[in-house]
């Protein structure tokens, strides 16, 4: 019964019709066979042909490596997979919606924006707001109020609160939510808000949620009043465009106070589930102008997700209210080619991790980076700054945990410091350097989250929740296990390290 449920299940049908497109591959190539001469010649010119169009093309050339690889050693199969797999970029619909919803809805940011201000009152480190303006559109904030949050059962008690104080509206953006302790209660919220007169819009990743809502939950919820969508919706179709998922986690209030970081509704995320231990994770409630811009970030995925404009002058607050409290917050977002032209979220580290003078402390869940991330860490490292990166000791994913384990050593010989999270799983994604520059988002540092995903994050400049941030990490250092020279992994790890790290781009 459990083999026939399993089968029948929504994971079951999926792996079914992808197992059934890659054996009707399989028949044509082999039917193919009996025309060996015409099938050599066709494969050597086709790979030939594919091999250049993998070489040109604009990206980074470790995402080249495994594609060249798999055309060098099977051209046929390798050919195919390149074409059905590495175009990974969103379908030309969903690239019109973004065009022109970036487009009618930016300038409802714009005109709470002092960007000269801003960039004056950061003096040297100015060109790390000048870049996410370039790159993402939108404009770092002055006279908001931040408040950081160091685990997710402190974020969820003020999330019950703002949710229950809502008048007007209430948007919400996860990549996971999962029935339990902590969506239930805001579930419960939702529905009476709704009933209130309270326009409750929702969307959810589909795939984030696959092993936990039904395929029709979105139904439900608009049954109850909450206006829910799926992002992406997946099709068991063999494309790579499904790589192209929202991870991003936005909440916004009546558009004065909004919540983002790592944080998903699922109560493994409040520490409700000890799975994996301590479930460390971290966010931040503002209060003031950036709350427009994280309104802004959401309602570019919800149009996405809903193919339909709504009335954005009910959802920008044209006054905000200031605060008296130091600082910049410069909210942004990222994504896929070619609707970000520039890898945001690996621009954003690279330049901070740059900009260090004493020290840079991040945490990541994953640890699987490229060429330019690893130098800029290492460079940091060289000259004699603090550089300590934080991962997690209990892993949720073991070749995953396997491959971040593979990063330490040349990091660690540059004098990067690699602490394991040993109370169990860093879901955090967070930096802090120099007292004077932090972070606090959704990206982690892995070819998935800095190349496919819809992210977003906040950099905080000069902000009163950074000593808070950085009184949390060296409480993190001090429960942390720190790894020595002594570390080595097994004789098994390295073998299937050695094969991951040819393919490593394409995770």
């Amino acid at each position: 019964m459990k083999l026939l449920k399993l089968l029948f299940s929504k994971w079951g049908i999926t792996i079914l019709l992808f197992l059934a497109q890659v054996a009707a591959v399989v028949l044509v190539v082999l039917y193919l066979n009996a025309y060996f001469f015409i099938f050599q010649v066709v494969s050597l010119v086709l790979g030939i042909v594919i091999f250049f169009v993998c070489v040109n093309r604009a990206e980074n050339p470790e995402y080249k490596i495994p594609w060249i690889f798999l055309i060098m050693l099977l051209p046929i199969f390798g050919t195919l997979f390149y074409i059905m797999f590495s175009r990974h970029k969103p379908n030309k619909k969903t690239r019109v919606m973004f065009i022109e919803s970036v487009k009618a809805l930016y300038p409802y940011v714009e005109r709470n924006e002092h960007n000269d201000e801003v960039f004056e009152y950061m003096g040297d480190y100015n060109g790390m707001s000048k870049y996410l303006k370039s790159t993402s559109d939108l404009g770092g904030q002055l006279n908001n109020e931040v408040k950081y949050y160091p685990v997710g059962e402190k974020m969820w008690a003020d999330m019950l609160l703002a949710l229950d104080s809502a008048k007007k509206f209430i948007l919400m953006e996860y990549f996971i939510v999962d029935p339990g302790k902590m969506w239930n209660s805001i579930h419960e919220i939702l529905v009476k808000k709704a009933k209130e007169g309270v326009k409750v819009h929702l969307v959810y990743d589909d795939v984030g949620t696959m092993t936990m809502l039904k395929s029709g939950y979105y139904k439900t919820l608009r049954k109850e009043g909450i206006d829910a969508h799926k992002f992406n919706p997946f099709v068991p179709l063999v494309s790579a465009v499904y790589n192209n998922r929202s991870h991003r986690k936005i909440m916004v209030i009546d558009g004065e106070i909004g919540f983002t970081g790592g944080i998903n509704l699922g109560d493994e995320y409040i520490n409700q589930n000890d799975r994996l231990g301590h479930w460390k994770d971290t966010g931040i409630r503002v209060r003031g102008s950036a709350v427009n811009t994280l309104t802004a970030l959401f309602f570019v995925d919800f149009i996405i997700a809903k193919r339909v404009k709504p009335d954005f002058e009910d959802y920008f607050v044209k006054e905000p209210k200031k605060f008296e409290s130091e600082g910049v917050i410069h909210p942004f977002g990222s994504g896929p080619r070619p609707l970000y032209e520039e890898q945001v979220g690996e621009g954003n580290f690279i330049n901070a991790i740059t900009k260090a003078k004493k020290y840079f402390w991040i945490t990541t869940p994953y640890l699987i980076i490229d060429y330019h991330l690893t130098q800029a860490f290492k460079d940091a490292a060289l000259r004699g700054v603090d550089v300590r990166i934080v991962t997690p000791h209990i892993p949720d994913k073991k070749a995953v945990f396997c491959m971040t384990r593979s990063s330490y050593k040349q990091l660690r010989k540059a004098g990067v410091k690699i602490y394991e999270y040993t109370p169990g799983f860093v879901h955090a994604k967070m930096f802090i350097s120099d007292d004077i520059l932090g972070f606090v988002g959704t990206i982690n540092l892995d070819y998935r989250s800095l190349t496919h995903h819809y992210e977003c994050g906040a950099l905080l400049y000069k902000n009163e929740c950074l000593k808070d941030i950085r009184a949390d990490f060296e409480h993190i250092f001090e429960v942390s296990q720190y790894i020595t020279d002594d570390f080595k992994l097994s004789r098994r790890a390295r073998l299937l390290n050695a094969v991951l790290a040819v393919f490593r781009a394409l995770f």
